[in-house]
Order: C-alpha cells, then sequence, then structure tokens
C-alpha cells in the first residue's frame, strides 16, 4: 500500500511489520528490488524494506497514477 500526489516528495508505505511510514524521496540514496512485491530503500545509515513491488517503485518517482 502507498499514497503519492502526482508530483511525489514523500510518500506513505507500509514496512515489513505492516506499520505506516513516510518516506522522503529525496533521502533515498538508493532502491532495490528485495522480492516480489517489496523495495528496500537505503536512507543514509538506515535501510527500510517497504510492501511496494519494485516495478511500481519506478511508477511513484515518476508520478505516475497506478495506485493500490
Amino acid at each position: 500500500m502507498y499514497s503519492y500526489s502526482s508530483e511525489p516528495s514523500w510518500i506513505m508505505v507500509k514496512d515489513r511489520d505492516d506499520n505506516r511510514v513516510w518516506v522522503n524521496l529525496k533521502k533515498i540514496d538508493y532502491a532495490a528490488e528485495n522480492n516480489p512485491g517489496w523495495t528496500m530503500l537505503s536512507l543514509g545509515d538506515k535501510r527500510l524494506l517497504v510492501k511496494v513491488d519494485f516495478n511500481e517503485f519506478g511508477k511513484i518517482l515518476a508520478g505516475g497514477d497506478d495506485r493500490d
């Protein structure tokens, strides 16, 4: 699950514990596919596993309108 605006700078996603968290897209150093349906985000020295398919994450960054 995720939410975003047409030109996102922050997104709300669910983490591996099913908690909703806000992520500042400008703070992401890199994103990598972890498992189908999951993306690993690197934010400085922190790692965050989120319930967003890696391919969908690219659409979010591009400001696409596909949402769950």
